[in-house]
């Protein structure tokens, strides 16, 4: 007790230090039980709170600490209105199930915070029950380990429910891109005659609660660990697509790539790793891989891989994406999901994948070669000639399926990045 007293009076210090006349400053910590309180869990509802400060202030300045009492940040912002900003401090509060458990306080020209009730703003309440939090901890209503859990579900919940969201936006954002070089889209089966949009919607339905899973599998399980369970997974997310498109295979690909990711997003999360660590984490998972490439089996991408030395969609993963992270800075040049951001994005990404789908659609290393180079061809967002090459490719059964997933995994890596990874 004795030294998270001590460790409350060095930020009352730190503040001080940096408190200048009439300038508005935030603290912001995890608000969680217990006197341990640096924990991963506290990690990910600063980094996440943060987030949201940035989004919502104009920050001038923040430092970071580390200390008995747990991590914590101090900000200063630009704003003037100190009740404003407390209002707002408060909405991020109470924006969702995870915003209890943080606390922001708002300060300006003195160590003691702007309350709730300095705005009559209602108390919070107990994170268990209705109660007034101080009667359920006067009472011991709750044990220590009853709210942790109740924390760490809550933490659960609400990561699965945001990757359900973007998981579904980031593969619809591709499958509505039209026209796509031969793939299906809103509009048109492509070169697939056994696919259509509806059937490519109930796909989607039936895949995005398992590749939300996948990504807290990576959040709750070591690294050595994550690979064999997101394989069952992967399994079973493949079964029950097999047999909701009467044994179609729409999105095998992309169960495959994106699970990876999502995986990867969820062990960074937790582990509180930096965002240019994705790609390394990804590589780390896929590290076991090689062994597969060896196994020789008999699917198409081993095929490919004894043929013509293809790495396909493994290979992408034991590199760590590095058809997404060149593609990227493509993207990076429009920052929007226009259908010309993605289109250009998705030709930069044919150009630089090894798409086993376009090979075994080909028929041939030389055709390969001859509608990769088509599609790359394309310098500048023209709808004619896009539409030209399209037609080319459904007349000639052409299809870059490998690529399109490549794309809807690029997508998801760019929301993902926005929601929890701000970078100056």
């Amino acid at each position: 007790m004795n030294d998270i007293l001590a460790a409350r009076e060095r930020e009352i210090q730190n503040l001080q230090k940096v408190m200048k006349e009439d300038n508005i400053y935030l603290t912001l910590k995890a608000n969680v039980p217990g006197e341990v309180k640096r924990t991963d869990i506290s990690a990910f509802l600063i980094k996440l709170a943060r987030q949201r400060i940035y989004q919502t202030f104009h920050v001038k300045s923040e430092e970071f600490f580390d200390d008995f009492d747990g991590f914590y940040y101090i900000f200063e912002i630009e704003e003037k209105s100190r009740l404003e900003v407390k209002l707002q401090a408060v909405a991020i509060e109470e924006k969702d199930a995870v915003g209890r458990y943080i606390d922001i306080d708002v300060f300006q020209n003195e160590t003691k915070s702007l309350s709730r009730s300095d705005l009559n703003i209602k108390s919070r309440k107990c994170f268990i029950c209705d109660e007034n939090p101080y009667i359920c901890i006067r009472n011991q209503t709750h044990s220590l380990e009853e709210i942790k859990n109740k924390i760490y579900n809550d933490v659960i919940d609400f990561l699965e429910n945001k990757a359900t969201k973007i998981i579904s936006e980031s593969i619809f954002l591709e499958l509505n891109l039209d026209p796509k070089f031969g793939m299906v889209t809103a509009k048109s089966q492509g070169s697939h005659s056994d696919m259509n949009y509806e059937l490519m919607k109930r796909s989607i339905g039936i895949i995005t609660p398992y590749l939300a899973l996948m990504a807290i599998s990576g959040f709750c399980n070591p690294l050595e660990e994550i690979p064999a369970i997101i394989k069952d997974i992967g399994i079973k997310a493949e079964n029950m697509m097999l047999k909701g498109t009467g044994n179609i295979n729409t999105y095998k690909g992309l169960i495959f790539s994106l699970g990876y990711t999502a995986s990867a997003f969820g062990y960074l999360l937790k582990n509180n790793l930096a965002f240019f660590q994705l790609y390394d984490v990804v590589a780390a998972l896929g590290e076991h891989l090689h062994r597969e490439l060896e196994s020789g089996g008999e699917t198409f991408g081993l095929q490919a891989y004894r043929q013509y030395g293809f790495l396909g969609a493994r290979g992408e993963i034991i590199k760590g994406l590095p058809t997404v992270q060149e593609a990227i800075k493509v993207f990076e040049e429009y920052q929007e999901f226009s259908d010309r951001a993605l289109t250009m994005t998705l030709i930069r990404i044919i150009s630089l994948s090894e798409d086993t789908v376009l090979l075994k659609r080909a028929g041939s290393l030389e055709r390969y070669e001859y509608f990769k180079q088509k599609v790359s061809s394309i310098e500048r967002y023209d709808k004619n000639q896009i539409n030209q090459i399209t037609n080319e490719c459904i007349k000639e059964n052409i299809s870059f399926g490998g690529s399109s997933d490549l794309l809807a995994v690029l997508i998801f890596i760019t929301k993902m990045k926005k929601e929890f990874f701000y970078e100056k």
